[in-house]
């Protein structure tokens, strides 16, 4: 089985917060990002939206490369490393980059392109080197995690800063509009009454490495699948997710009662929260108690597997299961013990869980090192 990878630095940034610290507190005390908007034609809407403030002034970058660069820093700053540093591997998340500059210029200048807006991001850093970038739908945060997580057993490199962001746009609202997938009221994941997602902004930055760090979380294992079944609908039995589940459980010798935890994808649509329950039933995963943090902060696409990584490895560090916002009756054909209630406990190994468009499906092991 390949090493261990271990997080040495993280930052979120969203509506609850600016610091990794401040987005755990937020929820920890149920607070959520997750607001009423409208817009002309939609109408009304829920999403989590970032206020103008959070973002640098800088006429020469978008709002998206501020918040990436913004996080970056904090991240680096949080495990005490050089941006600079030529042993840094930069991984950029995101489903749209600068896509809103659709609605701002007339003739597009490079910055739409996906390679453009992380080297823009990389050259104020002062970074030399070329960012790598994984465009994915919903799932490019977690297989971005999962790139540098194989890139960094070939030991070119001694450090991945894994970055994911996406912000909110009329581009995205009004394609998600019309799939009917916008829920009339804040996102329920995993409920009986769910009818959607609640968009979200967010960026969220974790630093990797192999060498062992006795006192963070370590990433076991990480795999990922493709349901090849519909380029905007999920599996309807499950069976893309079970295999990366399986495969993850299987390379890391894990049985299925051994994780303490999951962190679904749990987006609030009826198709992709029956999904996960058949998958996890499929794995023996149906009686482990599990969670979707975007009741508070929205699905933040591109960010969300990076953010919702980040959350978990806090849960264990913390020793605190969050709540799933929202949920009040089970709504999938598989019951899942849906978590209602903060907990706290000895928690040392979770699974973090994602698909999206295109079939797509992501998983990591996280685990808690015990001192012997």
């Amino acid at each position: 089985m390949p090493a261990p990878v271990y997080i040495i630095g993280d930052n979120i940034i969203t509506p609850l917060g600016t610091t990794t610290e401040e987005n755990f507190e937020a929820i920890s005390n149920g607070v959520s990002g997750i607001r009423r908007h409208t817009n002309n034609p939609i109408g009304d809407f829920y999403a989590s939206v970032l206020d103008k403030g959070m973002f640098l002034p800088g006429e020469s970058l978008t709002h998206l490369e501020s918040l990436f660069i913004r996080s970056i820093q904090q991240a680096c700053q949080s495990a005490g490393i050089d941006a600079t540093d030529s042993d840094n591997l930069y991984i950029f998340s995101s489903t749209k980059g600068n896509i809103e500059l659709l609605q701002k210029q007339a003739n597009l200048s490079a910055s739409i392109h996906l390679d453009q807006m992380a080297k823009a991001v990389t050259t104020h850093l002062r970074y030399a080197g070329t960012p790598l970038i994984v465009s994915n739908a919903c799932i490019s945060g977690v297989q971005a995690i999962g790139l540098a997580y194989t890139l960094l057993q070939q030991g070119k490199y001694k450090r991945a800063i894994v970055t994911g962001g996406d912000l909110f746009s009329f581009f995205v609202l009004a394609g998600f509009y019309s799939l009917q997938a916008i829920s009339p009221f804040p996102c329920t994941p995993f409920d009986k009454k769910r009818a959607g997602i609640s968009l979200g902004e967010g960026c969220g930055t974790i630093i990797l490495t192999r060498e062992p760090n006795p006192t963070s979380i370590q990433i076991t294992t990480v795999a990922s699948s493709n349901d090849a079944n519909h380029i905007s609908g999920p599996s309807r039995t499950g069976d893309g997710l079970a295999l990366a589940i399986q495969s993850v459980l299987q390379t890391a010798g894990k049985e299925p009662k051994t994780i303490q935890f999951v962190n679904a994808h749990g987006t609030g649509t009826i198709y992709n929260d029956e999904m996960e329950s058949l998958a996890f039933q499929r794995c023996g995963l149906a009686q482990i108690p599990v969670n979707s943090l975007k009741g508070y902060i929205g699905h933040t696409l591109g960010a969300a597997g990076i953010i919702e990584t980040i959350l978990t490895a806090r849960s264990l560090q913390r020793n605190q299961l969050l709540t799933s916002a929202g949920f009040q009756e089970t709504g999938t054909s598989v019951p899942l013990p849906v978590i209602t209630e903060n907990h706290t406990g000895n928690y040392t190994c979770a699974l973090k869980t994602a698909s999206g468009f295109g079939g797509g499906n992501a998983v990591l092991l996280l685990e808690k090192q015990v001192s012997s």
